[in-house]
């Protein structure tokens, strides 16, 4: 598996129906809080390979190497929220938590429980991928994920899809995202992951 496939796994239909599934949530609020927080989980990832946390950390990865993921909807169907909210707070901080909330505009509460279901995969499919490596390898590994134009276009299209299918039920109570929206908000969160390398 090369390191793009995470990101291609990661935001796949397959991933956003069993998160959805998982975790009560719509799809479009899955697709939206996705969108917003794959940046985010990237950089958090990338800043746990340097310091002291660098060791706890692949080990981490090595332990979640072993979850197979060749079953998308079979892992998601029995993911651990427990373990991802202990994840979430070793990758995200309580205030990038409420800025993914915000800006994928879905409750704090919803958003949690989203990435609860989205880090044990994210670990997974990362350890898999850097089984054996160092930890510089890892945060050099996120780094060119985090710069690739495969995010960009994967969040581009997570965006859209999620534009056509809200704009496409007029009756909930939704309000729909015109390609404008999808655009600014697009730009909005790739300006952000970009500044933040």
């Amino acid at each position: 598996m090369d390191a793009s496939s995470i990101l291609t796994t990661l935001l796949s239909s397959k991933s956003i129906t069993g998160i959805s599934k998982a975790t009560d949530t719509s799809s479009a609020d899955v697709s939206n809080i996705l969108a917003a927080a794959v940046p985010a989980l990237l950089q958090g990832a990338q800043k746990q390979t340097s310091g002291k946390d660098a060791a706890g950390f692949t080990q981490a990865l090595a332990e979640h190497a072993a979850d197979s993921t060749s079953n998308i909807t079979s892992f998601l169907k029995n993911v651990d929220l427990n373990d991802g909210s202990k994840i979430l707070g070793h990758l995200l901080t309580a205030s990038a938590t409420k800025a993914i909330a915000k800006e994928s505009k879905t409750s704090e509460s919803t958003t949690k429980s989203v990435l609860s279901a989205v880090a044990p995969l994210f670990m997974s499919l990362l350890g898999q991928q850097t089984s054996g490596s160092s930890a510089n390898a890892i945060g050099s590994l996120l780094g060119g994920l985090m710069g690739s134009s495969n995010l960009t276009s994967l969040l581009g299209g997570l965006l859209g899809a999620t534009s056509t299918s809200t704009s496409s039920k007029p009756g909930s109570g939704k309000k729909p995202s015109g390609n404008s929206a999808v655009a600014g908000l697009a730009g909005s969160l790739l300006s952000g992951l970009f500044s933040g390398k």
